[in-house]
């Protein structure tokens, strides 16, 4: 038996790797984000609200083989093996059992490699850029430039993280930029990511305002920072993950790809460290910087033997941690009282009893794209998600999804025991509809309102003016009476709270060609001030209506 080990030990890591990944796999109901991002798989395009379009490719491919939750994940979990056999291709091959060591400390490469998220694609395509770009400076021809161009647009089809990665990479070697295939390598890249350049292009952006300016915070806390710098710690390994990143900053590179790695670590941490005083930073944004953080951190402790024990100790810890939150996340593990189980549990409970109150009525969530995707995957009937001005635009507004529904009897899900909703719905007298049955739906998420200029003619009084773009199919609806009276609202933000809905005195029979001027009344209660607005249209259902524009900041004199 132990000559078997010794033999075949790397066989039987990544073997047992892949069949406990497949076992957790089909064994975990969907998380939020997952649900969403198969709706995208239902939708192909070259480019989506919220991210790239590789994730929804890979569950494409994997729903087409496993109608569940395991063909969601199974590419995901195939590319998770995968990356870590690059990472093992790109250490010192003499020390397997320390990269395993390394490789087990860090918890979420483990559970997390299952989950059907960009960062899987994305951390695959890192640590094959690196692979690649050692090829190319070992030898650079036009073999080597042609595959490290794919292996960019690759990456940057993952998660626009990438574009990091290869910024930091660039300026670690500047002398790439006299070489001749360098930019043969960029033009490749950017001819393979054209469509979805093409694709921001005639959507407005909407990736780039989103991730770059409506996720900011209104004003900084010093709890973002704090809540960053502990967060990374633990996410590098919920045990060692302090020695790891000691490691892989001490490390002094030795070669041209190493010292990549090392801008690559520092650059990413750095910018979101950066980041954290313009907003909250989620632990994962910095995910790419796991690869450098492996690679480095056990060339590291390779060569300074005394360090080691300290990880080899803290794997039966490591592993009993993750095995207890493996188990957890199963669907069958029973309720622990002492935690809230709501994304990962229960989920086909809900969507079946909904399902039969509902019947084949299609169903309209508010303000939450989570429970309309899990809605969606668990029962297999299309669902919607109507996002009003108390919340933010996703990929659910650029989809087709709403026209089917305009005139139509819906079932509306809404919370029972909601307290924050009802407390939104109570001023505008929404009558919460009987059963949830919801006569003559309409909203019109899918109008959009772009390149908007305020112009303060005399106090209480605006201008906007705005590019408008219209489904073309829209335009008879707003002629009809049932809808033409609805009226457009210049929604006031503080804090990123509601502040005040303002009528425009612009109603949806008025849209018509490509711009529009609306004239605005400020009420007088409305104090001066700097404040975040955007502008909506109403709905079937008062105080809810749609988001229809970017933020735009306005300045009441």
């Amino acid at each position: 038996m132990r000559n078997v080990l010794q033999k075949h030990h790397r066989l039987l890591f990544y073997v047992g790797w892949v069949l406990i990944s497949i076992v957790q796999a089909a064994s975990t109901e969907l998380f939020d984000d997952e649900a969403y991002y198969w709706v995208y798989s239902r939708f192909m395009d070259w480019g989506y609200f919220d991210h790239p379009p590789m994730v929804a490719a890979l569950i494409k491919a994997g729903y087409a083989i496993f109608q569940n939750e395991l063909g969601v994940r199974i590419f995901i979990l195939l590319l998770n093996t995968a990356t870590i056999f690059f990472v093992h291709q790109l250490t010192c091959k003499k020390d397997d059992r320390l990269f395993y060591a390394v490789t087990l400390s860090i918890a979420v490469a483990q559970i997390g490699g299952i989950l059907a998220v960009p960062d899987i694609p994305l951390l695959f395509f890192v640590v094959l850029y690196f692979w690649l770009y050692q090829r190319f400076l070992q030898k650079t021809n036009i073999t080597n430039s042609l595959l490290l161009g794919m292996g960019m647009a690759c990456l940057l089809y993952s998660k626009y993280h990438g574009v990091l990665v290869i910024g930091l990479v660039l300026l670690s070697n500047l002398k790439l930029l006299t070489n001749k295939y360098t930019y043969l390598a960029g033009a490749i890249c950017l001819v393979l990511f054209a469509p979805h350049l093409y694709w921001q292009y005639i959507h407005n952006f909407p990736s780039v305002q989103y991730h770059l300016f409506e996720r900011n915070a209104s004003s900084y806390k010093f709890a973002f920072t704090t809540e960053y710098i502990f967060g990374q710690i633990g996410f590098a390994g919920p045990v060692i993950g302090w020695l790891l990143l000691w490691a892989a900053f001490l490390y002094r590179p030795l070669s041209a790809v190493e010292r990549a790695m090392k801008y690559s670590l520092v650059g990413i941490y750095l910018a979101f460290l950066i980041s954290t005083y313009k907003g909250r930073v989620e632990a994962n944004w910095t995910v790419a910087a796991f690869i450098p953080l492996i690679v480095l951190s056990h060339r590291y402790l390779v060569q300074h033997y005394q360090w080691q024990k300290w990880i080899y100790r803290s794997i039966p810890v490591s592993l009993l941690f993750v095995l207890a939150i493996r188990l957890y996340l199963m669907a069958w593990f029973p309720p622990v009282s002492w935690i809230k189980r709501t994304e990962f549990h229960g989920n086909r409970k809900w969507t079946t009893e909904m399902h039969r109150r509902a019947g084949n009525l299609p169903v309209v969530f508010i303000d939450t794209y989570q429970r309309a995707s899990k809605y969606w995957f668990y029962t297999g009937i299309p669902a919607f998600s109507l996002n009003s001005a108390h919340y933010r635009r996703n990929n659910f507004n650029m989809w087709p999804i709403e026209d089917s529904l305009i005139g139509k009897t819906v079932y509306m899900d809404v919370p029972d025991n909601n307290a924050y909703f009802k407390q939104v719905a109570k001023p505008h007298d929404w009558p919460f509809p009987n059963d949830g049955i919801q006569n003559g739906y309409y909203s019109f998420s899918r109008v959009l309102f772009t390149k908007i200029k305020c112009a303060e003619l005399k106090p209480h009084s605006l201008q906007i003016h705005t590019n408008i773009t219209i489904p073309e199919h829209y335009l008879p609806l707003f002629q009809q009476p049932a809808y033409s009276e609805t009226p457009i609202w210049l929604v006031l933000y503080v804090d990123g709270d509601v502040h005040a809905f303002i009528k425009t005195g612009t109603l949806v029979k008025q849209l018509r060609g490509s711009q529009l001027t609306l004239p605005v009344t400020i009420p007088d209660h409305i104090a001066k001030g700097e404040y975040t607005a955007r502008l909506c249209i109403g709905t079937v259902i008062p105080g809810f209506p749609t988001i229809n524009s970017t933020e735009f900041e306005l300045n009441m004199q």
